[in-house]
């Protein structure tokens, strides 16, 4: 037992908070979370030896990585809440702000910052997003004058010509580009895919150019109007998006130049080059040196895989870590990979398989008392399972897709962004709740973002991974050269799309 004064509770004022997870509908008796802040994902195996400690004491051996690159733990009792806070303050971590008690617009943050996981290290980076990254998170942990906003804030920064931070669906995002040799920042302002008005938004390519040395004050005076501006008084109103909803992109842009005291630049080019997610194993931009993408479907670690990571990193790497915004975690800086690799195969860990193993998530549905079993992460693997045996996994890969599964319409996974996307809901039937899923099909980010559209309702989990492969099986049959499942389903009307879901092989 730790023995804690008064001098050692200030120092968690302000850093520290714990999450609830207690709920009618919550079967697995955890009273709360507690969401470890990771900016950018970025963690060294003796903190995530330290992970592990905290998870066989107080978390049933389990962690979670959760799509903005934290740590999530489950099953705490707020009475050891002191005790956890001063364990983590020793190793470096901090919390969000988590005003989910609180029904009125208040006590928003700024969340963790999620950064693209391999930053410093990727081929053809424009920009290493690591040193905004660090500057903003030490400016916003802790700061009492960004405690209180309206509702939380996300931000995101990727400086590898890729969205792999889904940078589409924060309240602001930094994304590397290069206008005429100048390498900087453009920006994507207002995105949210929650439920809160005016509904999902893919953020707004705002059409500026950041140099990196700006880019610090760019980002607290866009903080700053959502504080000074955002609506207090709905908590349904309280996101930035609304704000922009009411003004505009226009009035918004000048508010910002007024604020930093000059003019943005423009920029007309291209946020994103290409898509993908840093999956399986790619060389860095040192030579002879390769990171390592785990797939952890569903981001659920235990203890022992804790451990295991932690001493794979310090045996073949340099003892650092990131976690993923697709709930993954990547061991960099590895020059006998092939060691790695069957290291990796003797604790269960298979390098193998079709890029949808790296790149679907499912939410913690089983917690948040919204849902009901099968819970989404469950459904996640039951399909990706289901596809890896029936379907031929080259072909699941280059169809270029993502399966999130949400439980519940808050949409926690971002499901509408998905080329598949599966939203959860619960309805009554003879006075017993049941759970059901609703399709959606050609969202996306990247490149070209568009949300999903609802193709079919109210269907049963078991269901789900049936409708998936006759979807495919169409698909494969179907589909023009080179044609991506996204761009398949977004040509299809929405009773082809039906009709594909429902009969393998579709019509002669």
């Amino acid at each position: 037992m730790i023995k804690l004064n008064v001098d050692d509770m200030t120092r968690f004022i302000g850093r520290y908070s714990l999450g609830r997870d207690s709920n009618p509908l919550n079967s697995t008796g955890s009273p709360h979370f507690l969401r470890l802040k990771i900016p950018g994902g970025f963690i060294d195996s003796k903190q995530l030896r330290g992970v592990a400690d905290l998870t066989k004491t107080y978390s049933r051996r389990q962690a979670e990585i959760t799509n903005r690159q934290d740590i999530q733990l489950h099953w705490i009792d707020a009475t050891d809440a002191l005790e956890i806070f001063s364990i983590m303050d020793g190793l470096g971590f901090t919390t969000d702000m988590c005003g989910q008690g609180f029904s009125g617009a208040r006590y928003g943050d700024a969340r963790n910052i999620v950064c693209c996981p391999v930053s410093g290290i990727e081929k053809d980076e424009l920009i290493n997003g690591t040193s905004l990254l660090k500057e903003l998170s030490d400016f916003f942990i802790g700061n009492p004058d960004f405690q209180d906003m309206p509702k939380k804030f996300k931000f995101s920064i990727t400086g590898c010509g890729s969205d792999c931070t889904r940078a589409i669906t924060n309240d602001l995002s930094f994304v590397a580009v290069n206008k005429n040799g100048d390498v900087g920042y453009t920006l994507l302002i207002g995105g949210s895919m929650g439920a809160s008005l005016p509904g999902p938004r893919l953020a707004m390519y705002t059409g500026v150019f950041v140099r990196p040395e700006d880019a610090f004050n760019v980002a607290v005076a866009t903080i700053e109007i959502h504080r000074d501006y955002g609506n207090r008084e709905s908590k349904a109103k309280a996101r930035l998006k609304w704000l922009l909803h009411r003004w505009g992109l226009k009035k918004f842009l000048s508010t910002l130049e007024e604020k930093i005291g000059k003019h943005l630049e423009t920029y007309k080019g291209p946020a994103f080059l290409r898509n993908g997610s840093h999956e399986r194993i790619q060389p860095q931009s040192q030579k002879g040196y390769y990171y390592v993408n785990i797939p952890c479907v569903g981001g659920y670690l235990s203890y022992d895989e804790l451990i295991s990571f932690a001493d794979l990193a310090d045996k073949y790497g340099s003892g650092d870590l990131r976690l993923t915004a697709s709930q993954n975690l990547i061991i960099p800086n590895v020059d006998r990979k092939d060691l790695l690799l069957k290291d990796l195969e003797k604790i269960g860990i298979s390098m193998q398989g079709p890029k949808l193993r790296w790149n679907s998530m499912g939410c913690a549905s089983e917690f948040c008392g919204k849902t009901m079993t099968p819970h989404s992460k469950e459904i996640s693997k039951e399909i990706l399972d289901h596809l890896e045996k029936n379907v031929d996994n080259e072909l699941l890969s280059d169809a270029g897709f993502r399966i999130y599964v949400s439980g519940c319409h808050n949409n926690c996974c971002a499901n509408l962004i998905a080329e598949i996307g599966l939203s959860g809901n619960l309805t009554k039937e003879k006075g017993i709740m049941k759970q059901y899923y609703s399709i959606l099909l050609g969202g996306g980010f990247g490149v070209k973002p568009s949300m999903g559209r609802r193709i079919e309702e109210q269907i049963q989990p078991d269901e789900l991974k049936l409708k998936i492969e006759s979807l495919l099986s169409n698909y494969f049959a179907k589909r023009r050269t080179s044609e991506s499942l996204k761009e398949f389903c977004n040509k299809s009307t929405i009773e082809d799309l039906k009709l594909y879901l429902n009969l393998k092989g579709g019509p002669n």
